[in-house]
């Protein structure tokens, strides 16, 4: 109750104050909100274009996957909060919503004032905000492979947004896609951009089977590999998050202590070459891992291989990404199994507070998890 009394004022009092100005760019919230990019090019027809770049039924054939090609003119990209806005002051909410399904209660509507925007000419493309393995091959590199294949080059963009990654596998990744040729502005630094002309993706929050082949086949035949390769089975490997800073794995070492019996061996993926993680993947029939960045490398795992994640019980709700690993194995045929454990709340992380929680499995229950699934 009191939160919400909290965020009743703060919304009325930045309700005032954007009455003072003509815009958010100067001062107060935007003007109002579209639902989304279709209701904007309705209601204001000249504000860009949405181009379809594939649409591709989903494995239970209930569901697509559709994802599009979008420009607005004049359009900004806010970081925090989140926040596509429109050259008529709108929040365009579906491109901008992670902070709950009412498009009247975004963050943005309770903010007093938007940092300054810096002015980007010419065509922009936005790509990323964050430094983050899973998204960049599951999301970036993805939409990279499907504008690029419809005939837009990466060269015909004045900018790209995204962030320069710090760790050897994801450079390695940006040279085959070659982001490194080209010009990257970083929304991280600047907060808040206002675009001649704004390019972004928009569409269906799943994965794209069509999109992660075509960027496994890139990144395989760049590396001059294939999952043949590896010539070693039966591997069992477990994916440490020793250098991660959140959704820490509290008590891996007594985890993997419990576990050495088993013919595990512990890798660390944040310390090894793009190569050396497809490889141990490749060759590993059993992997085991908490819910994070290194259970990405399932997409280079051989189809029927096990994989157990340890995920957090109380992960979950609408803007969780708690099933993703779980789709990326059922595209590429892997057995996938969940052991949920407690966890830790890390309340310095406020808005992700539970979704990244540090966990603490029971190591004798997933010994015990671990052994009714891979011993005869």
């Amino acid at each position: 109750m009191f939160k919400n009394s909290i965020h009743y004022a703060q919304h009325k009092l930045a309700n005032f104050v954007g009455k003072l100005s003509p815009s958010s760019k100067f001062i107060g919230p935007p003007k109002g909100f579209y639902e989304d990019i279709d209701e904007c090019l309705k209601n204001y027809p000249k504000a860009g274009f949405k181009k379809l770049l594939l649409y591709e039924n989903l494995p239970d054939k209930q569901h697509s996957f559709n994802k599009y090609h979008v420009a607005i003119r004049n359009g900004r990209i806010n970081l925090n909060p989140w926040s596509f806005i429109t050259a008529d002051d709108r929040l365009l909410f579906r491109e901008s919503s992670c902070y709950g399904p009412q498009p009247k209660e975004h963050w943005v509507f309770r903010s007093f004032k938007l940092p300054k925007p810096k002015k980007l000419h010419g065509k922009s493309l936005f790509l990323s905000s964050r430094n983050n393995y899973w998204h960049l091959l599951a999301d970036e590199l993805c939409d990279i492979s499907l504008i690029t294949e419809s005939g837009t080059k990466l060269c015909e963009f004045d900018q790209i947004i995204f962030e320069k990654p710090s760790y050897t596998a994801a450079q390695e990744l940006h040279k085959i896609f070659r982001l490194d040729k080209v010009k990257q502005v970083s929304l991280l630094q600047n907060l808040h951009f206002e675009c001649e002309e704004l390019h972004f993706f928009t569409g269906t929050f799943s994965l794209s089977k069509y999109a992660l082949t075509s960027v496994k086949e890139r990144i395989l035949n760049s590396l001059c590999l294939s999952n043949e390769d590896s010539k070693k089975k039966n591997n069992k490997i477990i994916i440490s998050r020793g250098s991660s800073t959140t959704r820490r794995w509290l008590n891996e070492e007594e985890c993997v202590n419990q576990l050495n019996t088993l013919g595990f061996k512990q890798i660390d993926p944040s310390n090894m070459s793009l190569s050396e993680q497809i490889n141990a993947f490749s060759s590993a029939e059993v992997i085991l891992g908490p819910h994070g960045a290194g259970l990405t490398n399932l997409m280079f795992s051989r189809p029927g291989s096990k994989v157990i994640e340890i995920r957090s019980n109380e992960q979950c709700g609408e803007y969780s990404s708690a099933t993703c690993y779980e789709e990326l194995s059922k595209i590429i045929g892997l057995e996938h199994h969940i052991f949920m454990c407690p966890t830790i709340e890390r309340k310095d992380l406020k808005g992700r507070s539970i979704e990244d929680a540090d966990l603490v499995p029971n190591p004798k229950k997933l010994r015990n998890f671990l052994c009714k699934l891979i011993l005869p």
